[in-house]
């Protein structure tokens, strides 16, 4: 019924579980009152406020996922002049934008998980591309030669999906994000058709702006939902 999340619990410092979109309405949360302990639940539909409240749980974030059917076409030469695949050399700036960046993710709108806590899960999210434990690509953009945003790339099978996009707060608006999608799309994947997954808050403005400029359409939402004994 639980599936434990070995690795957020290693970030949490307290054992983090998943449990499925079946089994959680047979589940006592209040069994778990007062420990250290993080249950998050994913689910299609809302949960029944009845059942939010009786068993203290609390919905975190709407979450949308978007995809789009990806097409190479022709670009000027020079239009990706600032935005290449990374290097070791990166590591240090690229974990400096993850950790200030993701505000709106579960991790930081949760009052019982510590920012500077929220800020690590960001930070060694991305340091696992650099360990080999997450991530097919990852691609920076520049701007006056500084790293100012990356992009993470996972692969499922056949598709690929943008785990982490984020861009410096002072480098934002000026169309990065945008080129690092195109750059994937037209540089990186060698297939010419392929789907293109990426998820955001449903509260996140930018992001779902930068998707539906770049032709991604909602595919379904989920509601998730923490216990947090703590």
């Amino acid at each position: 019924m639980l599936k434990l999340d070995k690795w957020l619990s290693s970030q949490l410092g307290y054992s983090a579980y998943n449990i499925n979109n079946v089994s959680y309405k047979n589940f006592n949360f209040l069994n778990y009152k007062h420990k250290n302990i993080l249950i998050s639940i994913k689910t299609n539909k809302e949960i029944e406020n009845s059942f939010v409240k009786k068993n203290k749980i609390k919905l975190i974030e709407k979450n949308l996922t978007f995809f789009k059917n990806s097409r190479k076409k022709k670009i000027e030469i020079n239009y990706f002049k600032n935005i290449r695949l990374t290097n070791i050399i990166d590591k240090k700036s690229i974990l400096d934008i993850a950790g200030n960046s993701f505000i709106k993710s579960r991790f930081f709108k949760d009052n019982n998980i510590k920012k500077t806590v929220a800020i690590k899960i960001k930070r060694n999210w991305v340091s696992n591309f650099f360990r080999e434990k997450r991530g097919e690509y990852l691609i920076v953009s520049e701007f006056n030669k500084k790293v100012a945003g990356f992009l993470l790339v996972l692969k499922n099978k056949k598709d690929y999906i943008i785990d982490l996009i984020a861009v410096k707060k002072n480098y934002q608006n000026l169309g990065l994000g945008t080129k690092m999608i195109e750059f994937l799309e037209n540089k990186v994947l060698k297939q010419n058709k392929v789907k293109i997954y990426a998820s955001t808050q449903s509260d996140n403005k930018d992001s779902i702006k930068l998707y539906t400029k770049n032709k991604f359409k909602v595919k379904y939402k989920k509601y998730v939902y923490h216990f947090n004994g703590c």
